[in-house]
């Protein structure tokens, strides 16, 4: 059984979706420390006026030291306003528009407390868009407690996975001799980025996978 681990971004690029579609269970990694400049809260789209930020707004008193199932959304400043209407203003023209603004629109409207809440719907909505059927699980429910590598292969031990799917990024501080004490074979995603009908100029890689969903 092919696993993968990842924790759960806010509209994460393609390579995100790509292997969670490869994998056989996707342990969605919930009690992990939130990283402040990390992609938990934010991702890129491409505009008239160049790559933009869309960034989730959240409380920082406090939170920072947080887990990531912890983090609670600031709904102090109207940021899901902003969203909605840059959204709106950039793929008006886009071949999908109509539908793919719809859904979203509903999930940015739901009374979310928490950002795995908000990304979670958003995740499970754009799996079902490109018909991702594999079934996942919160590493909160499996109460392993060890850190790091040793973490990784505790989790997928616990599932009876034999095989790791992870993207390439990993391999500057994934112990791999730990899966291999467990006859768990590490493999490495092979994603090459397609090109697609994209507005605004000169193609861009690795945006959020609204800019996919929106012109493909």
């Amino acid at each position: 059984m092919i696993v993968t681990i990842h924790q759960p971004d806010f509209l994460p690029w393609l390579g995100f979706f790509d292997r969670w579609k490869k994998s056989d269970l996707f342990i969605v990694l919930d009690d992990v420390q939130f990283i402040r400049r990390g992609w938990q809260h934010r991702d890129k789209i491409k505009t008239d006026n160049g790559v933009k930020w869309l960034t989730v707004s959240i409380n920082k008193k406090g939170n920072y030291l947080s887990q990531l199932r912890h983090i609670k959304l600031n709904d102090n400043i109207d940021w899901k306003k902003q969203h909605i209407e840059l959204i709106q203003r950039v793929y008006s023209k886009a071949k999908n528009f109509l539908n793919i603004f719809e859904n979203l629109n509903n999930i940015y409207l739901k009374n979310h407390i928490l950002l795995i809440d908000l990304n979670m719907d958003f995740l499970k909505y754009c799996a079902q868009e490109l018909s991702i059927k594999t079934p996942f699980i919160f590493s909160s429910s499996l109460n392993i407690k060890s850190v790091g590598t040793q973490r990784l292969v505790e989790l997928i031990n616990s599932v009876g996975g034999d095989k790791y799917l992870t993207g390439i990024g990993s391999k500057e501080y994934l112990k791999e001799n730990l899966f291999q004490e467990r006859n768990i074979k590490v493999l490495w995603q092979k994603f090459e980025h397609p090109v697609y009908n994209q507005m605004y100029g000169a193609f861009e890689k690795n945006l959020s996978i609204i800019d996919y969903l929106f012109n493909n």
